[in-house]
């Protein structure tokens, strides 16, 4: 059995991937640590590529990111590996790569070993179709992964030990304070510093809330005719106060645990969310800041959310067009149903939930619907038509010369084990099979620039009879009364990504405004 060594590399063959990891000095900074790694892998290509690899090549992730998706620059790299002329991948160590999950290794595996992308580290050169050099590969990166694990552990621990000393270690500060850091005999801790002018706005709120009993829609009427600005955004809103009413931190404590990732699977994807926990659902300790209220007033706006709270009849989607449909001030459009004693009083409605900002007047629901409804006919309608009129005798004109080729360069990979098994086996002359061999990797490299071009130039095959099915069936359900918004909704969010609306105030008394919808479609 013999192996067959890749061809020597050049320069422009190599892309070179730099990113800083939890293992290097943690004095360094992200630049820093990235220097110096660059001339590492500079000197390496002078000595084995005899040049230095060119900056286009060049790739250098400078944010934090445990997982592919989170990193763009490895995202670009993967892209790039695609073009048959990047050859090799050149980084310090293997776990640069990825540290991430097996279903990330297994990603980044495929990807490389399918391309025929070497991994080359300065003591080592990684060719996946090897299956030793496969196997090492693959244990390199799960090692990376056991590593980032466990240092998540003792980081995690490290966090929980720094709030139970009463240190802050949130990078945002809460409205009214800011961050400063304070010695605890040669260490700094992070803490919060009061700042006067906000703390005043805070005591404020809570002394509205409480003493006076105004509602938190009232409080940030009062706040916007003050012309107090808010800590986000243009207005003060409801749910901003709400968060503020409860955080622990203007009474002098700090929490852990109030917003911690919970993984979830949503519609058959993996999904990192950060929910807000509720009282008592997270963990307080003393802090080390000066509060801005009392604990006896805390307590007492606790006890009156407590008194105003109004469970949710029913928590289920009510609205087809949730999540889809925005105002055209940004925000989203909410329906409306107006009851009085129990009893329907008029059409439901949709509205902004900016409204007595933004001024948009409302619309009827029905009639949304049935705008909805025109928008989905229609696309239907014009996938149809471009099915009838689309010709795919060019695509598969094309498709069929990509095979062809495919084959060609198939038979030329078995002609070159054979050439190698006559030299190293059967004695075949040196000269004779250099000359072969040359010739035989021209033809080789023609064979692919011919192939990299017939792949590129395939029309993109559309299946329209795919969109017609999944259009239809959003069509049918939008218009069957006796199926729940909850489907609606997600057979409508598999045609449609955003829904805008516009409508300007009319002098007209007639309920139902003119307005027009502009429809971001989901292909």
């Amino acid at each position: 059995m013999y192996q067959i060594y890749p061809a020597p590399l050049t320069p422009e063959e190599v892309i070179v991937y730099l990113r800083k990891s939890r293992s290097d000095d943690p004095a360094l900074t992200v630049e820093d640590v990235l220097q110096k790694h660059e001339t590492i892998l500079d000197e390496w290509s002078k000595q084995h590529l005899g040049g230095l690899v060119p900056e286009k090549n060049k790739y250098r992730e400078v944010v934090s990111g445990e997982t592919i998706e989170d990193r763009p620059q490895i995202k670009e790299v993967l892209a790039r590996i695609e073009s048959p002329r990047i050859k090799a991948v050149l980084v310090v160590e293997v776990q640069r790569l990825s540290r991430g999950d097996l279903e990330d290794a297994g990603r980044l595996m495929k990807l490389l070993r399918y391309t025929n992308t070497l991994i080359i580290t300065p003591p080592r050169t990684y060719n996946l179709q090897d299956e030793f050099d496969r196997d090492y590969f693959e244990r390199e990166l799960k090692r990376g992964n056991e590593f980032l694990e466990y240092q998540k552990r003792i980081m995690n621990r490290g966090r929980l030990l720094s709030v139970q000393q009463g240190n802050f270690i949130s990078p945002v500060p809460p409205y009214g304070y800011e961050k400063t850091f304070v010695l605890d005999g040669k260490r700094k801790c992070p803490t919060l510093n009061i700042k006067e002018d906000e703390a005043n706005v805070v005591r404020m709120i809570f002394d509205m809330y409480v003493n006076q009993n105004m509602g938190r829609t009232s409080i940030c009427r009062r706040l916007d005719a003050l012309g107090i600005p808010s800590p986000k955004g243009q207005y003060w809103s409801p749910p901003a106060l709400k968060d503020m009413l409860e955080n622990v931190h203007y009474m002098g404590k700090v929490r852990w645990n109030w917003r911690k990732t919970v993984t979830v699977v949503d519609d058959g994807e993996i999904v990192k969310t950060r929910p807000k926990s509720k009282m008592g659902d997270y963990l307080t300790f003393d802090g080390r800041h000066e509060p801005i209220i009392s604990e006896e007033l805390f307590w007492a706006a606790q006890e009156k959310q407590g008194r105003n709270y109004r469970a949710k009849v029913d928590t289920k989607i009510r609205n087809p067009l949730s999540s889809l449909l925005y105002c055209q001030c940004g925000y989203a459009m909410v329906l409306r149903v107006y009851r009085k004693k129990g009893k329907v009083v008029s059409s439901p409605r949709l509205l902004c939930n900016n409204q007595s900002h933004c001024h948009t007047p409302s619309c009827r629901f029905e009639e949304m619907l049935n705008r909805v409804c025109e928008v989905l006919k229609e696309c239907i309608f014009s996938f149809s038509m471009q099915m009838k009129n689309d010709s795919k005798s060019a695509a598969e004109q094309q498709i069929l010369i990509v095979r062809r080729l495919e084959d060609r360069m198939s038979a030329l990979e078995k002609k070159e084990i054979s050439q190698w098994d006559k030299y190293v086996e059967e004695g075949m002359p040196k000269a004779v099979f250099e000359k072969l061999n040359q010739k035989l990797q021209s033809e080789k490299e023609e064979t692919e620039k011919e192939l990299e071009k017939a792949k590129a130039s395939i029309s993109s095959q559309i299946d329209y009879e795919e969109r017609i099915f999944r259009f239809q069936k959003a069509l049918d359900a939008l218009r069957d009364p006796s199926l729940p918004a909850d489907i609606k909704n997600r057979l409508l969010k598999s045609c449609i990504e955003r829904i805008e609306y516009n409508c300007q105030l009319s002098d007209s008394s007639d309920s139902s405004t003119p307005f027009s919808i502009d429809v971001k479609l989901r292909l």
